[in-house]
């Protein structure tokens, strides 16, 4: 009866005032960070467009990992693995490394959401890439909610089955589960899981853990930990608390002799942790006395974040030009210089048609066509968004700047930027990297016309490898020139050319970038209103001296020059905000093929991740034959952390230094970047914002 009693108590007052509460704990992160309980991972991904960072322990393994969801379903999850004690390098010189680590990404779709009778359904694939992929899987698992219990039942192979899965040596793993279904059923063990969360506070875990640690023989910690100590249990029981919303704690007990910790912290891609605030001074707001109409109100479009304005007033019809200098969406340029235009009233001018052009650095960019009247109506909410846009008109086939005086004229630019670069599992150290800003000061002589030289200062640096130069090194000598502390990393003359139909060619010449200096050159066009862009570009370039920041290399192995050739096109598609650019042809050291990237845009936050297929026959070294270039960076507006905006961008890429394989040199301005969101397609996207 007082068994009853209790459990009668439990549900009628506990679980009721808990009952918004349950959802906090079902995306949390596993052992590795992949959604899940402990040890096996759950039918349950997060929420599109977030991410967390995480660590956890229990001996001997430490997890470092970051999961993000770039699509709605997708779960994608970066891990390092640190085996404790385990020492992976016994020669001289190689004593920096540590404790071994194992990079990899693990990748889970869920392919049925959770209905009011069915369960969630899931596929994943741990660590499906790689020379030796140490902890592999396929799996499938079902989670159903049965308030407050959320129920988790599984099948993998690898690492969650009988037998660990062999090397790809190098390339993607099938799906064994679809191409070779008996097998990977004969292969699999099952795996299940319970998480019971009465409150917004805490949750508890029980899993059945199907991994086989002592029979493993892919694990580097089998033999020196598990067969001497082996697991007790499969059972492992956790302790789930969310002390506050961006932490989260797990305590458990493992294997039935290890105690282990997990804490992560998820965000939001995108959001600003700083209220951002504009800026913006209004017509009637500027010293009416300094000059004319137009004076006056380029002096209100220059303190709102604008320079090379041109405005010319004639028969009602209002010209702007104006170059953005301050604000991240082109949109919101536009808005801006529509609310200043909107300050002037009809005694200071009579203002019928208004026409607004962007410019950057005197090349125009696009023109948008609307009247006074309707500015002021959306600027006073008397018109939606869309409904503005309908009575508006945008062109982006424009070439010819505003025949009127340019005013507040900018000569120079420059930027101070912070820089991280780094590469993973160098036997002279796992993580090497450089830490310091890039300095660049930018000379505008004339329309289309850049001078840009670039400073990199890099006080924390301990990049070495003792990795040598390949058969065919275009890149694998590349952490010998980023040894040094200060360095002239560029120094070049780049000129934008736009020509009608939306042609755009730039050419650069130069120090290009760190490595190469040279010649560089492209055309580009946007189709179908921003939905594909295409383009040529190539490259004529010499290696540059290690030592010596205007000389060249006299290495042996440096060849007299190198070209690249090539075939662009960008393939965007709106209604996820990705895109796709695929880059065909002719590479550094002379493969050719293609370099897919698949590219998300979430909040101005730009994701992207990188692959390649080209003839690697050329190459007589075993590293690069039959290799696929691949990696991943991370683009992030500035303006999320400094409360103003601002079209300054913070970028970061992950990728091997040491191959050669599909390598080109890093370009300054590449078109489609400078074309960017600056198309029909974009700009209509963009604004309703």
């Amino acid at each position: 009866m007082k068994y009853k009693v209790f459990f009668a108590v439990l549900f009628f007052f506990i679980i009721p005032l808990n009952s918004y509460a349950f959802d906090n704990f079902l995306h949390a992160p596993n052992n590795y960070g992949v959604t899940g309980l402990m040890s096996i991972p759950t039918a349950r991904v997060m929420k599109e467009d977030t991410y967390r960072i995480g660590v956890n322990r229990v001996s001997p393994y430490v997890h470092y990992y970051i999961t993000l969801s770039p699509l709605k379903g997708l779960e994608i999850n970066a891990l390092v693995t640190e085996i404790l004690g385990l020492i992976p390098f016994h020669s001289p010189g190689e004593s920096g490394y540590g404790s071994y680590k194992d990079k990899s990404i693990d990748i889970k779709y869920q392919i049925e959401k959770e209905g009011k009778y069915t369960p969630a359904v899931a596929i994943g694939l741990l660590d499906p890439y790689g020379q030796s992929r140490r902890y592999s899987s396929q799996y499938i698992v079902l989670s159903k909610q049965i308030y407050p219990f959320d129920f988790t039942v599984g099948l993998g192979n690898g690492r969650l089955g009988k037998i660990p899965l062999p090397p790809t040596g190098g390339h993607f793993s099938s799906m064994q589960m679809f191409t070779h279904p008996r097998a990977w059923l004969k292969d699999s063990n099952f795996f299940w899981g319970v998480q019971f969360a009465p409150s917004d506070k805490w949750a508890l875990m029980l899993e059945y853990d199907p991994i086989e640690y002592t029979k493993d023989t892919s694990d580097p910690a089998q033999a020196d930990y598990f067969l001497s100590h082996p697991p007790r249990s499969h059972y492992n029981v956790g302790l789930r608390l969310n002390p506050v919303k961006w932490i989260e704690v797990d305590l458990s007990y493992q294997r039935g002799n290890q105690f282990g910790v997990n804490i992560s912290m998820p965000f939001d891609i995108g959001k600003p942790m700083r209220p951002i605030q504009d800026h913006i001074v209004e017509y009637p707001y500027v010293d009416q006395s300094i000059g004319d109409f137009e004076t006056r109100l380029a002096s209100a479009l220059s303190q709102s974040g604008f320079s090379n304005i041109r405005i010319k007033l004639e028969n009602g019809n209002l010209w702007v030009e104006a170059q953005n200098d301050v604000y991240f969406y082109t949109p919101k340029a536009i808005k801006v210089i529509s609310q200043v235009i909107a300050s002037v009233k009809k005694k200071d001018k009579k203002i019928n048609k208004v026409h607004i052009i962007l410019s950057r650095n005197d090349v125009p960019i696009l023109q948008f066509d609307t009247t006074k009247q309707d500015i002021d109506d959306y600027i006073n909410d008397k018109l939606k968004t869309w409904e503005f846009l309908y009575l508006s008109k945008l062109n982006t086939n424009v070439t010819k700047n505003i025949n009127a005086p340019e005013q507040y004229h900018r000569q120079f630019s420059y930027e101070i930027n912070p820089s991280l670069q780094n590469f993973l599992n160098d036997p002279s150290g796992f993580f090497r990297y450089r830490f310091g800003l890039n300095g660049i000061v930018k000379y505008y002589p004339f329309k289309g016309a850049t001078i840009v030289s670039q400073v990199d200062f890099y006080p924390f640096n301990n990049i070495s490898t003792v990795n040598q130069p390949l058969s065919i090194p275009v890149r694998s000598d590349y952490p010998l020139y980023l040894e040094k502390k200060l360095a002239l990393s560029r120094l070049l003359y780049n000129q934008i050319i736009k020509f009608p139909d939306d042609i755009y060619a730039r050419g650069a010449v130069g120090l290009l970038e760190t490595e190469y200096a040279g010649l560089d050159a492209e055309i580009a066009k946007p189709l179908f209103h921003g939905r594909v862009l295409i383009g040529i570009s190539g490259s004529l370039v010499k290696k540059r001296s290690i030592n010596d920041p205007f000389g060249f290399s006299h290495k042996s192995y440096a060849k007299k020059y190198y070209s690249t050739e090539f075939l662009n096109l960008r393939y965007n598609i709106p209604n996820t905000q990705m895109y796709v650019d695929l880059k065909t042809g002719r590479f550094l050291a002379g493969d050719i093929g293609t370099l897919i990237k698949v590219s998300k845009f979430i909040n101005g936050v730009v994701l992207s991740a990188w692959y390649s297929f080209t003839n690697t026959s050329i190459f007589t070294d075993q590293y690069n034959r039959g290799y696929h270039n691949f990696g991943v960076s991370v683009s992030i507006p500035l303006r999320l952390f400094e409360g103003k905006d601002t079209k300054s961008v913070y970028s970061y890429s992950l990728e091997p230094w040491t191959r050669d394989v599909a390598q080109d040199i890093s370009h300054y301005d590449e078109l489609f970047d400078y074309i960017d969101r600056n198309t029909q397609l974009d700009f209509y996207r963009d604004f309703a914002r």
